[in-house]
């Protein structure tokens, strides 16, 4: 379950995204992002002042920061790439560059943008509009307790699957309540909450010039493990670990003497070995009640 409410861009935090041209892209993917030298020095004769400048959409504002420039040429080397001739990062940038064509490409984070340029004989500027906004992301566990931003990631990937059922994977690891930007398009979202069956799905629309922000509803919680002595005693060192499901299928191990894990919602069996005897306990699992389960030796 999700909870989702788009607000306007907040344009200094935004990068811009929208790919043009299969056949460019291609050519500037496998040139790597490393420093060139100085632009001045690789043009011949006069040069005019072209000013680059980002927008999310066509009357938005000015991106400020975070925008990655690069100017390539535009004809393909004998390595079969384009020669990168410039990069600057920050907002809009100007670069004095000599008469001719070019190609600028824009980038920030996961989203990019490519134009094709003539530099004439005035100087000029070149605004680059992009049909583009952002996600916002963060989860919930059981009535709405908050999260640990430590044991909650969220993966993006296409809304489209392939011809094996797969999915494209956009963007891993996003943390929570970060700003990402996306091209407008409808996105899949996977939130995990810790590192083993706590997940959850959704689609979720990116609209143009907005955030969307999306609270996810985990229905899963904390479960710590101990092989006690008695009720509220230490945890007994060298005791291995084999949590079940309710169909008996193994779902994790440890060998730490006080494991804990995140699971969903559900009942489960703990099996704790030590000193060549073997105890077990069944135990249910409350979205959002995190707790201690004790194994008592006998």
């Amino acid at each position: 379950m999700e909870t989702i409410r788009s607000q306007k861009l907040i344009q200094p935090k935004m990068r811009c995204a929208l790919v043009l041209w299969a056949f460019v892209v291609s050519l500037l993917a496998s040139i790597p992002f490393v420093p060139s030298k100085a632009f001045a020095q690789e043009q011949q004769g006069d040069t005019k002042r072209v000013e680059f400048e980002a927008r999310m959409v066509e009357d938005g504002a000015p991106i400020w920061s975070g925008i990655e420039w690069r100017i390539f040429g535009s004809t393909v080397g004998n390595d079969g790439k384009l020669p990168l001739l410039a990069q600057a990062e920050g907002g809009t940038k100007s670069f004095d560059i000599s008469p001719g064509e070019y190609f600028a490409h824009a980038a920030y984070g996961h989203a990019s943008a490519i134009r094709r340029i003539v530099v004439e004989e005035d100087n000029q500027q070149e605004i680059f509009t992009f049909n583009a906004g952002a996600l916002q992301l963060s989860s919930t566990t059981g009535e709405g307790s908050a999260i640990l931003s430590s044991l909650l990631r969220f993966d993006i990937y296409s809304k489209d699957v392939d011809d094996r059922g797969q999915r494209q994977l956009i963007a891993r690891n996003v943390r929570p309540g970060e700003i990402v930007p996306f091209p407008a398009d409808t996105y899949h979202v996977v939130s995990q909450y810790g590192r083993l069956n706590a997940e959850i799905r959704a689609d979720l629309r990116v609209e143009p010039g907005k955030i969307t922000q999306a609270t996810m509803q985990h229905r899963a919680a904390r479960v710590s493990l101990r092989l006690v002595e008695g009720e509220g005693g230490d945890a007994i060192a060298d005791t291995a670990w084999s949590l079940l499901t309710e169909s008996g299928d193994v779902i994790t191990e440890s060998a730490s003497a006080f494991p804990s894990f995140v699971l969903t919602e559900g009942t489960y069996t703990a099996i704790a070995r030590n000193n060549e005897k073997i105890y077990s306990r069944d135990f249910k699992v409350t979205p959002g009640e995190n707790q201690v389960i004790e194994l008592l030796i006998e």
